[in-house]
C-alpha cells in the first residue's frame, strides 16, 4: 500500500507542475502537454521534488463550507481594512501574533498558511513547521482582544480545514 501511496503522491505533483506548464504556455494542445509531461519527468529525475501527501478521506461538503467561510472572510475583511484605509488611515495599529496551530499536517498548515495570508489585514510572516508556530502581522488591532480574535481565526480555519481533509481533530497546544 506504501507503493500505491507514494505512486499517488508523486503523480499529484507531477500534475501541478504539468498545470502549471500548461499555465505558462497559455495553450493545452498535444506539443504542450507532451512537452510539460517530459519537463515533471525530468523534474523528478534531476532533483528530490516533495511530494504531495495523498489525501484519503476529504469531504466534499465540508471543504464547501471552508471555502464558503473563506469567501465570506476576504469580504468582511476587505470591508473592514478598506474602511480603515479611507477613514482615519493613521490611527490604525497592527501587531504581531504569535500563534501554535494543533495540526502537524504541512497540507493542513500550508493551507492555513494560504489562506490567512490571502486575506487582507492579515498576513503570514514566518512558520516554525516543526512546532506548528505561525507569526500573524494583524491590522487593525487596538487590544489584546483583538489580537486574540486574530489567533482565533487562525484556529478556527485550521479546524474547518482538518474536518474538510478528513484529518482527526489533534489536541490542544501546550
Amino acid at each position: 500500500m506504501n507503493v500505491l501511496r507514494r505512486i499517488g503522491s508523486r503523480t499529484g505533483m507531477a500534475l501541478w507542475l504539468l498545470g502549471v506548464w500548461l499555465l505558462l504556455w497559455g495553450r493545452a494542445d498535444a506539443a504542450t502537454v507532451l512537452s510539460g509531461i517530459a519537463v515533471a519527468l525530468g523534474a523528478y529525475a534531476v532533483t528530490r521534488l516533495p511530494t504531495v501527501p495523498f489525501l484519503t478521506r476529504p469531504r466534499p461538503i465540508r471543504l464547501a463550507q471552508a471555502l464558503a467561510v473563506f469567501g465570506w472572510d476576504l469580504l468582511v475583511s476587505s470591508v473592514v481594512i478598506g474602511r480603515h484605509a479611507l477613514w482615519r488611515p493613521g490611527r490604525v495599529r497592527g501587531a504581531l501574533v504569535h500563534v501554535r496551530a494543533r495540526s502537524r499536517s504541512d497540507v493542513v498548515l500550508l493551507a492555513v498558511t494560504t489562506s490567512m495570508s490571502l486575506r487582507p489585514g492579515t498576513l503570514v510572516l514566518d512558520v516554525d513547521w516543526e512546532r506548528s508556530l505561525f507569526l500573524i502581522h494583524g491590522m487593525p488591532v487596538a487590544d489584546p482582544a483583538d489580537a486574540e480574535s486574530v489567533k482565533h481565526d487562525l484556529l478556527a480555519t485550521e479546524r474547518r480545514l482538518l474536518r474538510a481533509v478528513g484529518e482527526p481533530e489533534p489536541e490542544e497546544p501546550a
